[in-house]
Parts: structure tokens; C-alpha cells; sequence
């Protein structure tokens, strides 16, 4: 039998054929021939191609790619809107979003940062103005005209919504003009935050997050709660 039939017989006799070899009986499988592992050293034996040695030498030698950047980590985030500013915060932080209910104010409380106090469900919580805290000037819409739930997402005429955030033992509810909702990025996509029409809410940004041909200034959830500690309460 020439090397070119035994190299081919699992093509035509073999598993992969008609399998009317009779060395099938004993061997099962042409992976278990001593013909089919004769023809893969062989594979592997024979003569380099013309020029073959030279490429590889050529091309292990030339120095290794830069790293690609790396991403970062996988964050999400919630998206609004407070007056001309879009705004996140982590989604972690959320705990409910709600058609604005009546705020009632606090007795001799001058307060612009705390609105009052607001009836979420049978919880009474403080009720916060971020847009005073962050500088930023907000829409004041008329409540008979709010449609209830589920959120608008960023279509013209959309209305604002009461926000609830919370970490362990601190609970805070303020009004947005417009939620998006849940927006999934990468820290590695971030960039530095650029002059922002309030100086205030600069200093809250820990990046700027490109998102539908807009910048998203992400706020640091910490710095954001210390500030209500010290400004709210």
C-alpha cells in the first residue's frame, strides 16, 4: 500500500468513509491506527516550506503590541435630568422612582436645600432640592399635568419624577425633571469633566460619561450624601 492511500484510507475506508476496513474490528477508531498516527508525525516531520523560518524569525522579533486600555470596571448607573443638566448617580443607591407627590414644608425652615417633607408610600421622608444644592435652575411643571408611571425616556414633553436614594440608615427623596433610568458603562470610558455651567456640581463629578451624543456628569455618591448631612439637616 503507498503512503498516499495510507494517508487517505480514514477518508475512504475509515470512520470518515464506508468503514469496511477490517483493522476497524480491533482498533475501533483510525485514531487508535498505527497508520492514521504514522501519517500525523508525519505532518509534523516533514520540511519547513521555503521562507517559513525567516518569517517566524522576523516576526517574533519585532517588539510586543501595547496593551490594549484596559476598560475598567463594569458600573450602572441611573440617568436624569436636572434642568439643562443630565446627571447619574450609581443605581445601587436607588430605591424607588415615583410621579411626584405634594411636599410639605417645614415650620420657620429658610432652608433651600430641604423642601420639606414628603409621604412616599406611608414613609414620611425628607424631601431635598438637589437642584438647589447643585446650582442648578429647574423646571417647576404644573403636578395636574404629570402622567403616572411607567418613566419617560428622554422623548420631548417628559415629566419630572420623585426620586428615592438611600444608604444604610439615611434615606433622601428629591424631584428630577426627566429619568432616563438604568445606563450600564465602563469606568474606562469616563473622561475628565470638562467646565460645567455649575461650579457646584463640579465638584460632586467624578467623571463624564458620553451617552446618546450627550455628557452625563457621573456624581460621587459619598460626597452627595455628605453634602445633604451638612446642608439638609
Amino acid at each position: 500500500m503507498t503512503q498516499s492511500v495510507q494517508t487517505n484510507c480514514w477518508y475512504r475506508i475509515g470512520v470518515q468513509g464506508d468503514r469496511s476496513c477490517p483493522e476497524l474490528q480491533t482498533v475501533i477508531h483510525c485514531q487508535n491506527c498505527p497508520v492514521y498516527s504514522h501519517a500525523g508525525r508525519g505532518l509534523l516531520e516533514r520540511p519547513a516550506p521555503a521562507g517559513y523560518v525567516a518569517e517566524w524569525t522576523h516576526l517574533l522579533a519585532q517588539p510586543p503590541d501595547s496593551q490594549p486600555e484596559d476598560p475598567g470596571e463594569t458600573l450602572t448607573a441611573n440617568i436624569f435630568r436636572l434642568g439643562q443638566e443630565w446627571l447619574a448617580l450609581p443605581a445601587s443607591i436607588f430605591n424607588q422612582v415615583l410621579v411626584p407627590s405634594p411636599i410639605h414644608s417645614l415650620p420657620h425652615s429658610t432652608n433651600p436645600v430641604l423642601r420639606g417633607i414628603v409621604n412616599v408610600r406611608g414613609q414620611l421622608l425628607l424631601c431635598i432640592s438637589l437642584h438647589a444644592l447643585l446650582g442648578i435652575e429647574g423646571s417647576n411643571p404644573d403636578p395636574a399635568n404629570i402622567p403616572p408611571l411607567p418613566v419617560i425616556k428622554c422623548q420631548p414633553g417628559s415629566y419630572p419624577r420623585l426620586v428615592v436614594i438611600e444608604q444604610p440608615r439615611e434615606v433622601w427623596a428629591f424631584e428630577v425633571d426627566e429619568i432616563y433610568g438604568l445606563h450600564q458603562y465602563s469606568t474606562g470610558v469616563l473622561r475628565n469633566a470638562p467646565t460645567l455651567s455649575s461650579k457646584t456640581v463640579a465638584t460632586f463629578v467624578q467623571g463624564i460619561l458620553p451617552w446618546r451624543d450627550r455628557n452625563v456628569s457621573c456624581l460621587n455618591a459619598d460626597r452627595l450624601f455628605e453634602a445633604l448631612r451638612q446642608q439638609a439637616l
